[in-house]
């Protein structure tokens, strides 16, 4: 019997579609059921990270809406919601009024030390696979997190070093590194910081 190649591929790239869209069903399940204990949806929790471990001058409302894929006006409502609950606050920068700067207060500060436990549900599961299994996921979706990217889908956040706009220690100082995206000198702590406008080396 003749198999079509393209087809086969069509079939199993159905399959495997309908895979991740019921794992993506089940990893919201699970993150609901470990943001509840906290009075947040998943989305806030990651937007009170996203703020925590993103490098300051980066934090903006434009860039939050990028990093989870959402319009700025869903981005606003999300960020809202956290600031009258008294966990972050904006800042309006004072170079360009349209920019909006977000900063966690003591509160959200606090609620982020104890959000360290926040996800482990979903790495029991992932620790539970065999290993072969674990290295194939590994590789498997590691690809699939660079199409995605690559195609506008997904905004993967990564510190300084790397980046094809970075210029590591080229002066001495409380500012040795330089961003040729931002025009600016940074302090190595910024540099460990993510920057969702990170692009890899070639």
């Amino acid at each position: 019997m003749f198999f079509d190649p393209k087809l086969r591929k069509q079939n199993r790239s159905a399959s495997l579609s309908m895979a991740l869209l019921r794992v993506a069903q089940a990893i919201k399940s699970i993150n609901q059921d470990e943001s509840g204990a906290f009075g947040l949806s998943p989305v806030q929790i990651q937007a009170l990270q996203f703020i925590h471990h993103t490098r300051d001058d980066m934090v903006t409302v434009k860039t939050f809406a990028a990093s989870i894929g959402a319009s700025h006006v869903t981005a606003v409502k999300i960020l809202n919601g956290l600031v009258q609950k008294g966990l972050i606050y904006k800042i309006t920068s004072s170079v360009d009024r349209r920019i909006t700067h977000l900063r966690l207060t003591n509160e959200g500060f606090a609620l982020i030390v104890k959000l360290n436990q926040w996800g482990n549900r979903l790495q029991d599961v992932v620790q539970s696979l065999e290993e072969s299994s674990y290295e194939k996921l590994e590789a498997g979706l590691g690809a699939l997190v660079k199409i995605m990217q690559q195609q506008g889908y997904l905004v993967v956040a990564e510190p300084c070093l790397g980046c094809v706009h970075f210029k590591p220690n080229i002066v001495q100082g409380e500012y040795p590194h330089y961003c040729d995206l931002i025009e600016k000198y940074l302090t190595h702590e910024a540099s460990l910081k993510e920057c969702p406008e990170h692009t890899y080396l070639r």
